[in-house]
């Protein structure tokens, strides 16, 4: 199976792309076949957008959280479960 060719966004899809997702974070049916054809683009490029995009807001958000509970002292720092182990303790 060919390894799928990366689409390359235009700054006005994109522009597009970004307000409809301040919008709503979820297009789904006739809307997103609206914007899709709007934008000269596929539904399964419009829909994977979306699903990046809201990976993308999901850890954005996640360290906006992280960065408030720094700053009132309350954050602990992320560590691997593997550096979690056995600390401080002897054989």
């Amino acid at each position: 199976k060919a390894k799928r060719v990366r689409t390359i966004f235009t700054s006005d899809q994109l522009a597009q792309l970004e307000k409809e997702f301040a919008r709503q974070q979820y297009m789904v049916g006739t809307e997103r076949c609206l914007l899709a054809s709007s934008l000269h683009l596929t539904e399964e490029q419009v829909k994977v957008w979306f699903q990046n995009r809201r990976i993308k807001w999901r850890k954005q958000s996640l360290e906006q959280q992280q960065a408030k509970l720094a700053k009132m002292g309350l954050a602990t720092p992320q560590r691997s479960p593997d550096s979690q182990s056995h600390h401080g303790e002897e054989d």
